[in-house]
């Protein structure tokens, strides 16, 4: 591995974290383990994890980022656009 600044070791392993749970979750709902339904509801306890420890987020704008991230999941779910 390159040498890496902390910074961007806590992108790149946010990032792959990120990849894996949503591949997951899609692989998941290919085999009929879960529905799509279950699926977009992970991403919506996700968000509403993450509302509820906002304000322990020492930043506004990571907080933000986050919720955008998950948004765009739930975006991806057929028929739900509750958001």
């Amino acid at each position: 591995m390159k040498n890496l600044s902390g910074l961007e070791l806590a992108i790149a392993s946010s990032l792959m974290a990120g990849a894996l749970q949503a591949a997951l979750i899609q692989s998941m709902i290919r085999k009929n383990i879960i529905t799509d339904q279950e699926g977009h509801e992970i991403y919506e306890q996700a968000l509403l994890m993450l509302e509820t420890s906002q304000a322990v987020c020492s930043s506004p704008k990571v907080f933000e980022a986050a919720r955008e991230l998950i948004e765009q999941h739930l975006r991806k779910f057929p028929h739900h656009d509750e958001l």
